[in-house]
């Protein structure tokens, strides 16, 4: 039923869009009408073509150029030529724009507060909005409310592409009501969600997890999948530290390790958790407290001491770069690593290991069981309830220009065109009218051979969607989630993404309703500052005895529920008077 009324909508709009164009001036000194002397397009209303598909026409720009910040820490690998690759050469053939990409290799919130602070600012830029006040969400908020953003909401309805973003089933209706469409920006739109599922099975499994050498496992006996309590993990990960493992360098081990600042040493504690959305915990009593504050909160993070006192977790992997990390991974220098599965299986790929010694290919550990013993899963609920974002600075040269750059490659000819590249060059339309890469490269990638990626990103291929992509329908167009994934898809990935599958919860997030508390502006000042949580947290886990460690946690509970005057708990009181309101809450 949604696919049927998303494609209704998206022809409407489609069809309201190419009238509107076809009967306005340019609105920018940028833009150049289709009808111009040296230009053929189709008549309005008529379809055009590209590389054998078909798309509404547009109006076309007369090469406007862009830049995008990707503000996510690790870089963000391009074509060396962002403007000749034949993937932006298409797009600039068909609408008249091209968007240049630069990447980041620091803080997400410290790059954005600088942006914001200097106004040296991009035209577009991509980052995390987790929803909520921490973090990057809460600088964004900011940039919105003090006039640095441009609001979008009465451009919106001419991109088909990009309007359904909002819609709730895409996005939570509590991450629309509390954030896309934060009360405090006045009936603004600043923020276009992005990487949100278009149905049901475009849903992505991150495939979070623990992680262990298979030589490991084998040597040492243990079947990993019946790992699934943290005293059996704690038991499997000091028989390997102890065994006298090497790396593929024959080099000395290190136990376990996480990827960038700590990502995500959580997964190591998860016996310690509950299938839930929220950072809030229902009481036996049915009342509601904040995670933090309870004793549970001071046992998962013990437990983390504990790797780390014994020499099992890595002390550098709460401040180490992506790049040393894959390093660590790759040559089997970590005996376990907890992140997302496919990074794991990257990081092998990146040195070789993955085919060079086929016996050091990392395996799921379990996946570990919530602290009720149910298999832990993906929780998500219906509608994304925070995601990856676009958003346009003040600094932005040409919104329309921008929009319609991201509506063009929202459509499925040029999400077809930024993920396969050309037909007949790179891919071709298979039986049911899917595309697929050409045999030729698909041989290549199943020989293991790298390089074909980097080739086809100089081609343009890949990048540009992969960070411009709304509501991803690529499951539902074509059948598979990336190019390739049809034909080499990494069985092992996929088994633990069934073994660890997406659930979707029903109901509106009690932290969500908590927002309307009146002091939370004051509230979320102290309580909700990962800096802060990340410096006590860290100092617990380096404290040389286990009643130290659980000081220094402790002093972080006292912290929270002191400051201004106990505002904490009247913040909590208030959770536990308007969770009454509804009858759909949950945490």
């Amino acid at each position: 039923m949604y696919k049927l009324k998303w494609t209704g909508r998206a022809m409407a709009l489609g069809l309201a869009t190419t009238l509107m164009l076809a009967g306005c001036s340019s609105g920018s000194s940028a833009a150049t009408s289709t009808a111009g002397d040296n230009q053929t397009t189709a008549a309005a209303g008529e379809a055009s073509t590209i590389d054998g598909s078909t798309a509404t026409d547009t109006q076309k720009y007369d090469d406007v150029k862009l830049k995008m910040l990707i503000c996510w820490n690790g870089g963000f690998k391009t074509a060396s030529d962002q403007y000749n690759n034949e993937v932006a050469q298409a797009i600039r053939d068909k609408i008249g724009v091209t968007v240049e990409y630069e990447g980041i290799m620091m803080s997400e919130t410290e790059k954005l507060n600088l942006v914001f602070a200097s106004g040296d600012m991009p035209d577009m830029i991509n980052a995390p909005y987790w929803g909520g006040d921490g973090g990057e969400t809460a600088v964004i908020k900011k940039a919105a409310r003090e006039g640095q953003l441009l609001d979008i909401k009465d451009e919106l309805p001419k991109y088909a592409n990009l309007s359904d973003a909002y819609d709730v089933g895409i996005v939570s209706q509590a991450f629309l009501e509390n954030d896309l469409d934060d009360p405090t920006f006045g009936g603004a739109r600043y923020i276009l969600p992005q990487e949100t599922p278009g149905d049901v099975a475009d849903i992505t499994n991150w495939a979070y997890g623990v992680f262990v050498r298979g030589d490991v496992a084998d040597t040492l006996g243990i079947d990993p999948t019946t790992i699934k309590t943290t005293d059996q993990l704690l038991d499997f990960m000091t028989k390997a530290r102890d065994y006298g493992f090497k790396d593929v360098n024959g080099n000395d081990i290190i136990t376990a390790t996480t990827f960038h600042e700590g990502w995500d040493y959580g997964q190591y504690a998860m016996n310690f958790n509950s299938k839930q959305a929220t950072s809030f915990v229902k009481q036996d009593d049915g009342t509601y407290t904040y995670n933090t504050l309870t004793d549970n909160w001071i046992d998962s993070n013990l437990f983390i001491w504990k790797l780390v006192n014994e020499g099992i977790l890595d002390k550098e992997c709460f401040k180490q770069s992506d790049d040393l990390a894959n390093q660590k991974v790759g040559n089997g220098t970590a005996l376990f690593a907890a992140a997302q599965y496919s990074t794991v299986i990257n990081a092998t790929k990146l040195t070789g290991l993955y085919d060079s010694n086929p016996e050091m290919r990392y395996v799921p550990v379990g996946p570990l069981n919530y602290a009720d013993g149910e298999a832990s899963v993906q929780v998500e609920l219906k509608g994304r309830n925070g995601s990856p974002a676009i958003i346009f600075p003040t600094s932005n040269q040409n919104l329309e220009a921008s929009l319609a750059y991201l509506d063009y490659v929202n459509s499925e000819e040029g999400a077809r065109l930024c993920q396969y590249g050309i037909e007949g060059d790179t891919y071709e339309m298979n039986s049911e009218g899917q595309p697929r890469l050409l045999q030729s490269i698909l041989e290549r990638k199943q020989n293991g051979d790298t390089t074909v990626d980097d080739e086809l990103r100089e081609k343009g291929i890949g990048y540009i969607l992969g960070r411009t992509l709304q509501a991803d329908k690529r499951m539902t167009w074509w059948g598979e989630r990336g190019a390739g994934d049809a034909d080499v898809a990494i069985t092992e990935l996929v088994a633990y993404q069934e073994a660890r599958p997406v659930e979707q919860l029903a109901g509106y997030p009690i932290d969500k309703l908590a927002q309307s508390f009146e002091d939370y502006d004051t509230l979320k000042t102290y309580a909700f500052d990962d800096t802060t949580k990340n410096d006590y947290t860290q100092r617990a886990f380096f404290a040389d005895t286990e009643d130290e460690a659980r000081s220094i946690l402790e002093d972080y509970q006292d912290y929270l529920t002191s400051q201004e005057g106990g505002l904490f708990q009247k913040y909590l009181d208030y959770a536990n008077e308007v969770a009454k309101t509804r009858d759909d809450v949950i945490n």
